[in-house]
């Protein structure tokens, strides 16, 4: 989908060549890149998020969450103390706000003045990805972010990942459509246009 999405869109693209990094989320990229003789293996978005904020925790270093909904940032904040005990949480705020709101712009001063050194966003795509490339700049020092995606929902317990076996298969995607039908119409607008383009990639 946002591979997709940046082709039509010149400056979502710029975001994404600019990222400082960018992970092979999805199996279709990895064999999309395959296509190319590169060789890339899948890395979860949210497995690397989890590692990078359990490195966290065990060094002390402060960390934001921004996104999701009310509900799920609730539960997110008690579930992360939970697991991570210690996680040093200097900011958090629900994704619910208008762009170019007055909140929005209360957000990010609060978040700024809290000093965080990774902040976690959970604002959906491309939001998440304009989200970061404008306003990290804006931060007093160094600072990471973090486009997780769905994530929120998972580490809430308001939702479950994939069960391991969907998940060594290369088979999340399909879990995640029966147990959220509603992303079928979705998945449908973007995956045979993908693969059609991921084909011809090899006899390019």
């Amino acid at each position: 989908e946002m591979i997709l999405a940046a082709e039509k869109d010149p400056a979502f693209a710029k975001v994404l060549q600019n990222a400082t990094l960018r992970i092979p989320d999805g199996i279709g990229l990895v064999w999309a890149l395959a296509r190319r003789g590169i060789k890339a293996k899948r890395l979860p978005g949210i497995e690397l998020s989890e590692a990078i904020i359990n490195h966290c925790r065990e060094n002390n270093i402060p960390v934001a969450f921004i996104g999701a909904s009310p509900e799920v940032m609730t539960a997110l904040i008690p579930a992360l103390h939970t697991k991570y005990t210690g996680l040093n949480i200097v900011y958090s705020h629900h994704g619910f706000f208008k762009a170019e709101s007055p909140e929005e712009q209360t957000v990010l001063s609060q978040c700024i003045e809290s000093k965080p050194q990774v902040v976690f966003l959970a604002l959906g795509f491309p939001r998440q990805e304009f989200w970061i490339a404008e306003n990290q700049p804006k931060f007093n020092s160094p600072t990471i972010m973090v486009g997780v995606g769905g994530s929120f929902d998972v580490w809430s317990g308001l939702k479950k990942r994939a069960p391991k076996i969907f998940r060594d298969c290369q088979a999340e995607w399909l879990y995640r459509i029966s147990s959220e039908p509603w992303r079928i119409q979705r998945v449908m607008k973007t995956l045979p246009q993908f693969l059609v383009k991921a084909i011809l990639l090899g006899h390019n």
